[in-house]
């Protein structure tokens, strides 16, 4: 998001962001000047190359005293806490009073989510998110304003044989159910297929039904100071392989109907600028 780039790289030295829930990491740490604190309960196996303070603890009962950060990332993550307005109270606990908070979640009634959460018997998603109610809490519960707001569009990475495979030893590997084992039988290529097909069919129905069956969630910014929010270009190339997002100004094509992401390299489907923020505002 355009917002959170520009709040990460204008942040000092002296400043802190907290990365709640934040796995091996959920954004660049690399790029930042600022100190950085990550939290979660189970942390990836990567480790960032920037030096940083990593806590094992619950976002109910964050150790840390009041105002103690200039931004809180809470990436993909709220809708794997099982209480999560508690979260939200302790997250505007520790913001600062002028501080800022970039949420992204999945739309809870979206195909994509609600592949997933078939898929993977709910893959630990515990809450399901509309636009209008995840705005309307985090607002009333930590009294800063949304400023800024963009469509997030599913590229359904998770149809990987890899996740489909049972662990060498002891239970599967994330979520996934003993009684979803049997797609692990299916060739590399079946996936691969399913997943190019469901990307493309998407995005075509989108465009020219109107619908939304390529949109996966939102990402959300928060500020202490109330402006009219801005509602940024939406993304409709993302990675199959990796999940990132590329605009129009970055697309590496490869040939007509193809792009090479420039992250991982992997080639996807090219939907051009006309399919970009197919849908009306929220």
């Amino acid at each position: 998001m355009e917002l959170l780039k520009e709040w990460l790289s204008g942040l000092k030295p002296t400043e802190r962001v907290l990365d709640l829930g934040a796995g091996s990491g959920s954004f660049d740490y690399e790029s930042c000047s600022c100190s950085i604190v990550s939290v979660d309960l189970d942390f990836g196996p990567a480790l960032p190359s920037k030096p940083t303070i990593r806590i094992c603890a619950d976002s109910n009962s964050l150790p840390f005293a009041q105002r103690s950060f200039d931004l809180i990332i809470c990436h993909h993550s709220l809708e794997h806490f099982k209480d999560f307005v508690p979260s939200i109270r302790e997250i505007r606990r520790v913001l600062k009073q002028n501080g800022k908070l970039f949420v992204s979640v999945p739309d809870g009634y979206s195909f994509s989510d609600n592949l997933y959460r078939f898929l993977f018997a709910g893959g630990g998603h515990l809450q399901r998110f509309s636009f209008e109610q995840v705005t309307r809490i985090i607002q009333s519960e930590t009294v800063l304003h949304l400023v800024a707001w963009r469509d997030l569009h599913t590229s359904f990475i998770y149809l990987d044989k890899r996740n489909f495979l049972p662990a060498p030893r002891g239970p599967l590997p994330g979520p996934f159910p003993r009684r979803m084992q049997w797609f692990g039988r299916f060739p590399k290529w079946s996936f691969f297929t399913a997943k190019f097909l469901l990307n493309v069919a998407s995005r075509l129905i989108d465009r020219f039904g109107n619908s939304r069956l390529s949109l996966y969630g939102w990402a959300l910014a928060f500020d202490s100071i109330p402006i009219p929010p801005t509602r940024e270009r939406s993304f409709v190339n993302v990675c199959m392989y990796c999940g990132f997002g590329v605009g129009r100004n970055e697309i590496l094509p490869t040939g007509v109907l193809f792009y090479t992401c420039g992250v991982c390299q992997g080639l996807n489907p090219l939907f051009r600028p006309n399919f970009e923020g197919p849908f009306k505002a929220v």
